[in-house]
C-alpha cells in the first residue's frame, strides 16, 4: 500500500489526493477548481441605502433589482426584496402624513 510522500499517511489506491494533507497522491494529479460565486447585485445595494436615508425611490430600485437579479443570476436578491418592503413602508409614511397635514389644515 502507498504512502503520502508528504505526512507519511497510508493512501487508498483510488484516492488522487491525501485525506490527511491534500497533497496529491499520484503525479499529475489536478484540484478541480471552484466556481467564482456570482457579485452582488449594485442595484439592490444602492436601493438598500435609498432605504436607509428614507426615500419611497428604494421602492422603484428594488423592484428593478429583483428583476435584474432573476435575469442575470447575481446575488442580492434578499437585500432587494427588503429595500422594496422599506419603500413601500416609506412611502405609506409619506401618504399618511399628507393625509394628516390636510386633515390638520
Amino acid at each position: 500500500m502507498a504512502t503520502c510522500a508528504n505526512c507519511g499517511q497510508q493512501l487508498d489506491p483510488e484516492w488522487k489526493f491525501c485525506v490527511f494533507c491534500g497533497e496529491p497522491a499520484i503525479p499529475g494529479a489536478i484540484r478541480p477548481t471552484a466556481p467564482a460565486k456570482p457579485r452582488i447585485n449594485r442595484l439592490a445595494i444602492v436601493a438598500l441605502v435609498l432605504a436607509c436615508i428614507g426615500g419611497p425611490f428604494a421602492l422603484i430600485f428594488g423592484h428593478l433589482a429583483t428583476g435584474q437579479i432573476r435575469l442575470s443570476g447575481e446575488r442580492g436578491l434578499a437585500i432587494a426584496r427588503v429595500a422594496t418592503i422599506l419603500g413601500y413602508v416609506w412611502l405609506a409614511v409619506g401618504v399618511g402624513l399628507l393625509i394628516y397635514l390636510n386633515v390638520a389644515h
